[in-house]
Order: structure tokens, then sequence, then C-alpha cells
């Protein structure tokens, strides 16, 4: 049975489960949960790549993770084995930064144990744009799409799509910050209303590097999609990431104009697979507005992720309300995340009146939601997690 095939009978078999009133597996109930389909409770999702590996066993750190596929595997079912009631562990990779293709262009980068992987040198510190190519399947790259396979091959009910990495992100991990001047020259020379302006510009730098910067990472971003389509993963529902591209770096009006063309080429090429390009909206109003943008109408697009924070870490009780009425309108769920500094600095009575709190609001509106925890940094008691998870359970079940 291909993995396609199985996908798809997990989300027949869970509709029918809803239907007759039968508990969903956890499978089930986040794909569902995706589809804006009706759940029984609300879905909870971990991410793995965003708990410390010494959190889950002191024996794993990021030399050994970036190294070695089956590290990842051994790690992920301890995971699974010490949450087994969370729906959704996703992705199931220690790799980070390390398996989004920029190494394999000419990005060195730093890999310690205790650290996530972030560039050291970037490629274009090293080498002309006209000198880059195209990543091949090597490196941590080949790391990255061997260990989704096997993902997909061992749990074949778990959704684990593809995640790939976006034009503008992709550029930033070959170029580094400076994109961003890279950019804002660009955005002048374009907006400049008279030659002399223009040719004053020209002479701070090419206004015309970026877009050329941005069509090469546009070219990889897809020629890396494919190649997870052609090592014979299932596509379905595969999230190109657009980090970046948020408050305070750039705004949305500049995000909206200036990169999602080149978002949406991505997302057209594999527009069959049902894909989502990731965006983080800083507020209710921003989500709503790029709900609108084909690329930017699913889960991924419509979290709490980029809102504003208080002093322990949660967002504006009164978002939250706003974005689940706002899901019922747009028909797309609102992923809420517990901040890691919540998670590690806040008391389990906050924790569990904030989870209750979004889950009482989702169920008395019957909107399909999912909970997930955005990071788990080091120093986290992680039975804050149990509690979160049992919190759901007793606060997000649908009448």
């Amino acid at each position: 049975m291909s993995t396609m095939f199985r996908i798809v009978s997990t989300i027949a078999k869970g509709m029918i489960k809803v239907r007759l009133g039968k508990p969903l597996s956890g499978g089930e109930r986040f794909i569902l949960a995706s589809l804006y389909s009706k759940i029984d409770r609300v879905a909870t999702l971990l991410v793995p790549s965003n708990v410390h590996p010494k959190l889950i066993d002191p024996d794993y750190d990021f030399v050994r993770l970036t190294s070695d596929v089956e590290s990842n595997l051994e790690l992920f079912e301890k995971l699974q084995a010490r949450f087994p009631n969370v729906d959704a562990a996703l992705p199931a990779s220690w790799l980070g930064l390390a398996g989004c293709g920029q190494a394999e262009m000419g990005t060195k980068m730093r890999i310690s144990p205790m650290i996530e992987p972030s560039p050291e040198v970037y490629a274009l510190d090293r080498f002309t744009l006209d000198e880059l190519s195209l990543p091949e399947m090597t490196g941590y790259l080949k790391n990255q799409i061997e260990l989704t396979a096997s993902v997909q091959d061992r749990y074949p009910e778990m959704n684990s799509p593809p995640i790939i990495v976006g034009s503008f992100d992709l550029a930033i991990l070959l170029r580094g910050e400076k994109v961003f001047d890279d950019f804002r020259l660009y955005k002048y020379f374009t907006e400049a209303d008279n030659e002399e302006l223009k040719e004053k510009i020209k002479k701070r730098g090419d206004p015309l590097y970026f877009p050329r910067l941005m069509d090469f990472a546009t070219e990889a971003s897809i020629k890396m999609g494919k190649m997870y389509k052609e090592y014979g993963l299932a596509m379905l529902g595969m999230v190109i990431v657009n980090q970046y591209a948020n408050p305070p770096i750039m705004s949305p009006d500049d995000f909206l104009t200036y990169i999602y063309p080149y978002v949406e080429t991505v997302w057209k090429e594999f527009k069959r697979n049902r894909p989502t390009a990731g965006y983080m909206p800083p507020n209710p109003q921003v989500a709503k507005r790029i709900a609108d943008y084909p690329a930017l109408s699913g889960i991924a697009c419509f979290n709490n992720y980029m809102f504003p924070q208080n002093e322990i870490g949660i967002t504006p009780k009164e978002y939250d309300e706003e974005m689940i009425n706002l899901s019922k309108e747009i028909k797309t769920p609102y992923n809420y995340l517990i901040h890691g500094k919540f998670l590690r600095d806040g008391t389990k009575k906050e924790i569990e009146d904030q989870v209750k709190r979004v889950c009482e609001y989702a169920v008395e509106n019957q909107a399909p939601m999912a909970l997930g925890v955005a990071a788990v940094p080091l120093g986290t008691d992680l039975s804050k997690i149990d509690l979160i998870l049992n919190a759901v359970n007793e606060y997000g079940v649908y009448k």
C-alpha cells in the first residue's frame, strides 16, 4: 500500500469514526483538524526538532544527530515513548537548518553538541552568485530526505510531509543579513519615481542583485522539493517555510508585494500536493488578509507564533478569540502554540489556565483547532508537557 493511499485511507477512516461517535487516533485527529474537518477533541502537536535532544536522552547531541539518520529515528522513538498521547510529532528530525540545502550550495555550518546547527560562513561570502550551483542529493540534505522517507515508511498513519525551505529563507541562509540591505536597495530603486534618484541608488550597489538572488533561491527551493518527490515520498500537505519574512524583519505589506510572488511560484510547482507556505502573521488582521492569497491559506499560516507576548510569554487573549472566530469564517484551523519561554518559566497553574481558556473557547464555538508546543528549551520541566496533554483531554473535547 502506497504512503499516499494510506494517508487518504486515514482521512476516510477518521471521517467515518466521527460520524459514528468513535474516538479518533492521533494521526486521524491531526489530519482532520488540518483539513478543518470535524474532530472529537482539540488536536495536539509536539515539534521534535524544537525539543532539545539532551532533554530526551543525554547520549544524543546535535553532532550525532546531523551526521546519522538512524540516530534521529532512535531519538524520535524515545520521544514518542515519553509522550505517547501526543497526536502529531513532526518533523521527526533534529538536523534543523543543516538539512535545508544551503550547505550543499556552499554555506559552511557550525555543528556543536549543545547548540542547534547554524550558518558559520555564508556561501555568498565565499562565492559569487554566478558561481553557485543548485543543490545535489548529498550531505545533510540527503540525510534529511532519507530521514523523512524513513519516517513516512515506519509511521504510515502519521502525516509527515516534506518540509522545504522557501525562497527568502534560503536567500538568507546563502547570504546572511546582507539580504536585508539587498532588499532595501531593490525596494528603493523599484519605488523611485525619477531617473535621477534611481542613478543615486545605483551608486550604493546593484539594485537588481536581490531579484537575481531570489530567482536562484526559488529555483533551488523547487529543485529540493522535486528531490523529495523523486525519492518516492508522499508529498500531500508539504510545507514551504518562510519564517524570516515576518515583522519586525519585514512588514506584511513588503512581504506580500516583494516576496509573495516567489512564494507562489514554488507553491504552484507543487499545487496538486496541497502545499502550504508557512507564514507567521503578527496579528489576526494580517491572518485574515493573507487568507486571500492561495499559497497562504493553510494551518501553517494560521497561528499565534509571532503575536506579541507579555513578560512570561503569553499572547493576548483577545487575539485568540479573534483567531478562533476567524477560523470559522475562512475554514482554517487555528494552530495555538505554547511558547518556549512560557513553557519553561510559567507555573503549572498558569499553563493549565491558558490551555483551559483557549480549548474551551474553541469547543464552545465548535471550531477545529490544534494546540502545540512551539519550543522546549533546556531547563524545561517535561512534566509540563504531560500537564498540557492532560488539560487538552479535559477541556478540549467537542460535545
